[in-house]
């Protein structure tokens, strides 16, 4: 397979199917996607292989009749399965949920082409001629690695998203969300240890490998064993745990908004439908167009997302304007609010690695020590010392712990994201600096 192929008139197929198989006194809200991947792997030896994931559509249909509708979930829905999918669920309606009087307005809008269709690039990776330069971005990466580290591996890999939406007002949308990741591994002087990083743009020369290659070293550096305790207050965080740190606020907030706001140096925003980004969406899966949101902002109050079932946040008076912040999710009974590609703004300034610095490679939520439910979080920290972007030994691991808005309002100084990660909330990671003084803290024992 040269280059990934589109089956988006598939999926068309398959939303149309689904209207033209409705009763008298029925309407339906049909969306589908599916996430198409090469993957190119390639050895510190030279060997390399090709994996491809084409899978088909999946999805769900929002069923409705007499005043009711309920949800029928379809992890592989085609054309011919349309009318079954139907047909099971027509026996259930008296479990359906009362549908909305009136339907609520869209808070963004989205030009989609003349056909109804939105895609991010319509360029696509030449695969043979990506094997071909493996090595010239494994010696780009090693050249910026330090003290014997070594390119264990690399992965190179085109995604492919395509998403369909189609209901009975006449609404019919598709898009395309195409990237490149480049996935890298890097080992210690003795090969003992082995960690990864990855990257993503739209193609492949929008990756600089230079700057994986740095942050690559640096973190090979900060998960060694370290025994010397971190004694000041301020730490850089590279852009990979920054990605971890915005991805499980996120997640966070969405559960329990922010109660007591804080001033910030920054501000939280969702980017929508930004082409460069991982998980970049013209539309989320109720049909509503997406766009830059807010989420939380310099005054430290969280704003709202609206899905047709709920909300999360704050929001203007009348709380009815859908932000396109909807996800499906086959485990639940309906769609629940979710973001799409989070960020912290820029604050400007200097380099963030100039001078002695801690600087954090990973930051993982602790599991049993974080509590959800109340809205509080903990973190181990794996950092670096680094002196002028040089890293000069591992740290020993430290905890924090604190409320979402206590990380976000710890946030000194945010340099630009050097690129969107993936996850089920894709967020933009570069290098910013925290004063863990407003967070509790401690150092950790392995």
């Amino acid at each position: 397979m040269r280059v990934l192929e589109t089956r988006t008139a598939r999926g068309l197929a398959t939303v149309d199917a689904v209207q033209g198989a409705l009763r008298e006194g029925e309407y339906a809200a049909t969306h589908v996607e599916r996430t198409a991947r090469r993957r190119l792997t390639a050895d510190q030896d030279g060997r390399k292989r090709l994996f491809v994931d084409d899978p088909g559509f999946g999805g769900f249909v929002r069923l409705g009749r007499g005043g009711r509708e309920l949800y029928l979930n379809a992890n592989d829905l085609s054309e011919r399965g349309a009318a079954p999918l139907l047909d099971s669920g027509r026996r259930f309606f008296g479990l359906g949920t009362p549908a909305p009087v009136t339907e609520a307005g869209a808070a963004h809008v989205v030009a989609p082409g003349a056909d109804g269709g939105w895609e991010t690039t319509a360029d696509r990776l030449d695969m043979g001629a990506a094997a071909s330069g493996a090595a010239g971005l494994s010696d780009a990466l090693a050249a910026r690695l330090h003290a014997g580290q070594g390119v264990g591996s690399l992965q190179i890999s085109d995604v492919l998203r395509e998403s369909v939406y189609a209901d009975g007002s006449g609404t019919r949308r598709w898009e395309r969300c195409y990237g490149v990741e480049l996935t890298a591994v890097a080992t210690s002087a003795d090969g003992a240890r082995a960690v990864s990083a990855s990257r993503y743009a739209t193609g492949l020369d929008g990756i600089d490998p230079a700057c994986l290659g740095r942050e690559l070293s640096l973190m090979e550096s900060g998960t060694g064993p370290g025994e010397r305790p971190f004694e000041g207050s301020r730490v850089v965080f590279a852009p990979t745990a920054t990605a971890q740190l915005l991805r499980a606020l996120t997640q966070t907030i969405l559960l329990n908004p922010v109660t007591r706001p804080e001033p910030l140096a920054t501000s939280l925003v969702d980017e929508g439908p930004r082409r460069d980004a991982y998980g970049a969406r013209s539309f989320d899966c109720e049909g509503t167009p997406t766009g830059r949101t807010e989420l939380i902002g310099h005054d430290g109050a969280q704003r709202a997302v609206v899905t047709r079932k709920g909300r999360a946040g704050c929001g203007p008076a009348d709380g009815r304007s859908l932000t396109g912040h909807a996800r499906w999710n086959p485990l639940k009974n309906f769609p629940q609010p979710t973001a799409g590609n989070v960020r912290l703004t820029p604050t400007g300034g200097g380099d963030l690695l100039a001078g002695a610095r801690c600087v954090v490679v990973d930051a993982r939520t602790l599991g049993v020590e974080e509590f959800r439910s109340g809205g509080q979080l903990a973190f181990r920290l794996m950092a670096a010392h680094v002196v002028d972007g040089v890293p000069q030994g591992p740290f020993r691991p430290m905890s924090v712990e604190g409320e979402a808005i206590d990380f976000l309002a710890s946030v000194t100084a945010v340099a630009d994201h050097v690129s969107y990660f993936p996850g089920q909330i894709s967020a933009g990671g570069g290098y910013l600096e925290m004063d863990l003084t407003r967070v509790t803290s401690k150092a950790r024992e392995r």
